[in-house]
């Protein structure tokens, strides 16, 4: 019989994985997913948190992810920047977000891609390098018992981080960004896969449009968001900017 504990970390992942391929797939172009998400992040300031927030949610997952080996199959990975390893549900993940986001726009796919490289790097390192910590802890120790680690549990004390740190991504999103400057409910609470699949793409562009790059599309975007928000606000919607647009 397997053990809860396995089923769990292997059942967590490959729910995220599923509702992210899933709304990946409902998305028949990089307007629609950025559109769908730029309706419930109009605010500047909430737009602000979530360029930070997003990749904080997602680089906590990819570190829990981290600690998990895909299963049936062994895949060594060898890449500069990090130690070799065997291939987990955080380069599974990576992959997906990568191969997604450069189909639906190959221009901004190319450009995430060295963002979404640095991200799984530094989260499999810093979970290699917790686990060398530990280890040589042990070693060192002559009346501590051999270790038992194994790829499906990892470190308490790193996953307790990864764990604080997703809650906060979500809280300083959903509480300051939503509930005060935006005043709209969640994207995630409308869909959460849809979330979890344009969020990062959506904070991403934000950059490239603070910095100037690819402007028509954040203008298309912007007529999308604002067609949407009429939609949303006529079928009964509570945002703030309903209000605005008299639309409540």
């Amino acid at each position: 019989m397997i053990p809860a504990s396995t089923l769990f970390a292997h059942g967590v992942p490959m729910f995220i994985h599923f509702v992210v391929i899933r709304a990946f797939l409902s998305f028949p172009s990089i307007d629609d997913a950025l559109g769908f998400y730029g309706v419930y992040h109009r605010d500047p300031s909430n737009q602000l948190i979530h360029f930070f927030g997003v990749p904080l949610i997602i680089w906590s997952l990819l570190v829990g992810f981290s600690h998990v080996d895909l299963p049936l199959i062994s895949i060594s990975i060898n890449i500069p920047g990090v130690a070799k390893h065997n291939a987990t549900y955080a380069t599974l993940l990576s992959g997906i977000y990568v191969l997604f986001y450069t189909y639906l726009d190959t221009f901004g796919g190319l450009l995430y891609t060295p963002f979404a490289y640095a991200l799984y790097i530094s989260a499999v390192s810093i979970k290699l390098k917790y686990e060398g910590d530990i280890q040589s802890i042990k070693t060192k120790n002559a009346n501590a018992k051999p270790s038992t680690s194994s790829s499906s549990s990892g470190s308490g004390r790193l996953m307790k981080m990864a764990v604080a740190l997703h809650v906060l991504g979500w809280g300083v999103q959903i509480v300051p960004g939503h509930a005060y400057f935006e005043g709209a409910t969640p994207a995630a609470l409308k869909s959460f896969g849809g979330a979890l699949s344009s969020a990062p793409l959506f904070a991403y562009y934000e950059g490239l449009w603070f910095l100037g790059l690819n402007k028509e599309l954040q203008q298309r975007t912007q007529k999308l968001v604002d067609q949407y928000t009429v939609d949303v606000c006529r079928n009964g919607e509570n945002m703030r900017v309903c209000a605005e647009y008299n639309l409540n």
